[in-house]
């Protein structure tokens, strides 16, 4: 919990900032620079504070909406770049499903409902958006269309009394969600609370019902209401896990199955009864989704347990673990890590989604054994734990040196780098980051913590691999400026160049790792009173 002059905010224990937070010096200072830039900020004009949907008025009528509405070979191209991104937007659409009610738009444009046209604005907001970003375009036109659009698609919704309900209402919530994080490079608790408006929207609307225990949902509409469902879900996981917060759907809130493993010609409006999943090796719009949702009840479970204020014994934490290995193991083979040196063949979106698939593994590893880094817990007895964090913060960085890389302009990953700048990944990142500064400062202050010299070595070399990287994202991102700030002062490169990789260890066996002798601040023990059965203050 952090009190300031504006009041107080909290973060979960499993949020990179409470990691940061233990190392008391950074702490202070970074509270003392925050005090004054809010302090500051009372007295200067700023744009929005957050999600436009909270904050938007609304002029327009309808015919103001159809008149924003660009000429019909514009949207075109944009609509099929839309559903050409198979694997980078929400696959919640029904491809020729919404090409016959588009059909119908240009026919009579007057006869289409508000809801119906926030979508079409929220297909092209995000469609601008992903197009910009693949081509690096600097035409200052692009992100005008793109505020255009965003703001078109909100006066929409807002017009259409979309707390109601109805047709496209969630579809164009999630389209809108989706444009807004990508416009976020920072965690923002305004995401989170939209997509809180998204899921008791859905709520209300039933989605969390399965449709075949009603008989008045066709095939068809069940269906796109399983696929609609499965991102709310992922959603509300993914904007929770970045606010190190609960999530909002438990398991046991909704019965509502899995979307089969179809493409959208294999059903449509007039399918009497759905055809039987294809195989899990072929790829399909929704095949990820599959993936991800297996990765993501164990990222449910892991969530509810760290956000637990009751203790939880280490065999039950053994026990999730071992679980989530399994859930890894059970992924399509097409989603499967493989190297990158075996993966040359492979789409830039399905080794984007190995990589996205890996980090969200990584993460939930070190939510659940994290807290045994403490001194609070015999390093002895919970060597096992120390050693699965770690690791798993090591993993972290080391993709997130592959993904630096692989953006690049003749990397692999070039064509969907876009992915990788937004506030998703680099949630993640921070929290390895903030892992291994933490455990480094905890070899200097105890001497029962160790590392040995090949892992220590490792470490440190990755730390400043990775500080260039944070450099550069600090000009867009507070939260990069944080960890330039933790990061310098760690390994003495605040004021300094960024110094060459050092080179691999010589020593032959384990040996204890003595780390830089870099001037560092000392560490408090962190809050850990979530784990120890107390109230988070």
């Amino acid at each position: 919990m952090r009190l300031h002059s504006h009041g107080a905010n909290y973060v979960g224990s499993v949020h990179w900032a409470a990691v940061l937070d233990s190392i008391s010096e950074l702490r202070d200072h970074y509270e003392e620079e925050e005090e004054a830039r809010m302090l500051a900020g009372d007295h200067v004009l700023r744009p929005s504070p957050g999600p436009r949907l909270l904050y938007e008025p609304v002029q327009d009528t309808k015919a103001d909406l159809l008149a924003a509405i660009p000429a019909r070979p514009v949207v075109d191209r944009m609509v099929a770049r839309y559903f050409n991104a198979q694997g980078v937007v929400p696959e919640i659409l029904h491809s020729g499903h919404f090409l016959r009610e588009y059909e119908r738009f240009w026919q009579d444009p007057g006869a289409a409902s508000l809801a119906w046209i926030g979508l079409l604005f929220s297909v092209m907001c995000v469609t601008t958006q992903y197009q910009q970003s693949i081509e690096e375009s600097t035409d200052p036109e692009t992100p005008m269309r793109v505020n255009v659009f965003r703001e078109k698609t909100i006066n929409c919704l807002v017009l259409s009394e979309y707390t109601r309900g109805g047709d496209y209402v969630l579809e164009t919530l999630i389209n809108y969600l989706t444009s807004e994080m990508f416009l976020s490079k920072d965690g923002e608790i305004g995401l989170w609370l939209v997509q809180g408006m998204l899921v008791q929207l859905a709520l209300s609307l039933g989605y969390h019902r399965d449709p075949h225990n009603f008989s008045n949902i066709t095939p068809f509409a069940g269906e796109m209401r399983r696929r609609v469902w499965a991102v709310i879900v992922q959603l509300d996981l993914r904007l929770s896990s970045q606010m190190a917060l609960p999530r909002l759907l438990k398991l046991q809130h909704y019965d509502t199955t899995e979307p089969r493993n179809l493409l959208d010609t294999d059903f449509d409006e007039n399918t009497p009864e759905l055809p039987a999943s294809r195989p899990e090796t072929e790829v399909t719009p929704v095949l990820y989704s599959l993936a991800k949702s297996r990765i993501d009840q164990m990222n449910g479970l892991v969530s509810d347990l760290v956000n637990d204020t009751r203790e939880h014994p280490h065999s039950e934490i053994l026990e999730l673990d071992r679980k989530l290995q399994e859930a890894e193991a059970s992924l399509p083979p097409i989603f499967r890590w493989q190297p990158l040196s075996q993966s040359f063949m492979v789409l830039p979106q399905i080794v984007m989604h190995r990589v996205l698939l890996q980090l969200a593994i990584q993460r939930q590893t070190i939510w659940l054994h994290r807290k045994y880094l403490t001194p609070a817990y015999s390093p002895a007895h919970y060597q096992d734990s120390r050693n699965a964090c770690v690791q798993a913060a090591i993993k972290i960085l080391e993709f997130q040196q592959i993904v630096d890389e692989e953006t690049q302009r003749d990397g692999l990953l070039y064509p969907v780098r876009w992915m990788f700048m937004s506030s998703r990944p680099q949630a993640v990142f921070l929290l390895g980051i903030s892992i291994l500064c933490y455990y480094v400062q905890l070899t200097k202050s105890r001497p029962d913590v160790a590392l040995d010299s090949d892992t220590g070595l490792r470490i440190h070399n990755l730390l400043r691999n990775t500080y260039p990287l944070w450099l550069r994202s600090s000009a867009v991102s507070r939260e990069a400026r944080r960890v330039v700030e933790h990061l310098g002062p760690l390994l003495g490169l605040r004021g300094r160049p960024e110094p060459a990789p050092l080179v691999g260890a010589t020593t032959v066996g384990p040996a204890p790792w003595v780390p830089p002798q870099d001037p560092v601040p000392l560490m408090d023990p962190p809050n850990w009173d979530s784990y120890e059965g107390k109230p988070p203050c």
